[in-house]
């Protein structure tokens, strides 16, 4: 425990163990780290959460909101079609929230800890299966 207070990490709840020796163990809680990178315009957040059995990566956008039906009915039907369409890809799921938010979602684990390699390989995964979708759906929003 002095090791942990010579290092001046924050202690909270559950961070301080005992194990059935009586030994004393700091834990430190794992957060998740949150970037951002903007393409074709749109901002995408991605959030990497480790855990016991690897690296959780999420990764999304706001894409746009979907016009209403009294707006704009064949706007909305053309994008209505093109989500329909993205329904397939492995990578990358279009959906729309309550608000009428069009949003791309993405998700992969990966096991142990990130590396840069393992964190661009699964950007560009998402990124190849959402990007065509994205032009299209860009055309009409």
């Amino acid at each position: 425990m002095a090791r942990a207070a010579e290092k001046g990490l924050p202690i909270g709840p559950g961070a301080v163990r005992m194990d059935e020796a009586g030994d004393f163990s700091v834990t430190s809680p794992t957060t998740a780290s949150r970037h951002h990178f903007f393409l074709d315009g749109l901002m995408f957040h991605v959030s990497l959460t480790p855990d016991d059995e690897g690296t959780l990566l999420q990764i999304w956008a706001e894409v746009g909101y979907m016009p209403f039906t009294i707006e704009s009915p064949e706007k909305r039907m053309r994008l209505s079609k093109v989500l329909r369409a993205a329904g397939h890809l492995q990578n990358a799921r279009f959906v729309v929230d309550n608000k009428q938010m069009i949003m791309v979602l993405g998700q992969a684990r990966v096991d142990g800890h990130v590396t840069l390699p393992d964190f661009m390989y699964e950007i560009l995964q998402f990124v190849q299966d959402a990007r065509p979708y994205l032009k299209v759906l860009g055309q009409y929003l």
